[in-house]
């Protein structure tokens, strides 16, 4: 059986019209859908990127006005302990410390643990609450205390209208005279 070139003609005009729309549908499109993806995210750097360069004159602007010098290095004061006795007097030391910065103490908590006469370093978790432009103030301060030995942990956080800053501080601690005068 022969087939004559015009029955040939058709099939082949609907194969080749098949294999365009293959190629359409399997290649250009998800490229297509790609480039436009791309061009999405693009677009939205762009508005990030104009939208950071209007803040920059408010971000220089707000340092310059909270006068915050970031330190480059801590002072390291001389160092002195603190006598078990005057541990009753944490919250009044650090309260001193916070006044400055116009934050306020809102809680010291020493390890009850670790508290023995001979002990000589004590372990303080001190948590201040207020504005956070003084925060780098505030731990600069509690840094040059002679009795802190360092700062363990800080943690920040701000929950809705109340911002407060933990620090986990170890304390130089000097032991009871009264057991140092028995031993």
């Amino acid at each position: 059986m022969t087939v004559s070139k015009n029955q040939n003609s058709p099939i082949l005009v609907v194969l080749c019209a098949f294999g365009l729309a293959a190629f359409l549908v399997l290649v250009i499109y998800p490229n297509y859908r790609t480039l436009k993806e791309v061009d999405r995210k693009i677009t939205a750097l762009n508005e990030e990127i104009v939208s950071r360069q209007t803040l920059v004159p408010i971000y220089a602007r707000l340092m310059q006005k909270a006068g915050n010098v970031i330190s480059s290095h801590l002072k390291a004061p001389e160092q002195s302990s603190l006598a078990l006795a005057e541990t009753a007097r944490l919250a009044e030391l650090f309260q001193e410390i916070a006044d400055p910065t116009g934050m306020t103490l809102e809680s010291v908590v020493p390890d009850a643990e670790a508290v023995t006469p001979r002990a000589e370093r004590l372990r303080v978790d001190v948590a201040f609450g207020g504005n956070f432009l003084p925060m780098q103030a505030l731990i600069d301060a509690i840094a040059a205390q002679p009795f802190v030995d360092r700062i363990d942990a800080i943690s920040i956080t701000n929950e809705n209208t109340k911002k407060r800053i933990s620090l986990a501080l170890t304390l130089f601690l000097r032991p009871s005279e009264s057991n140092n005068k028995g031993a």
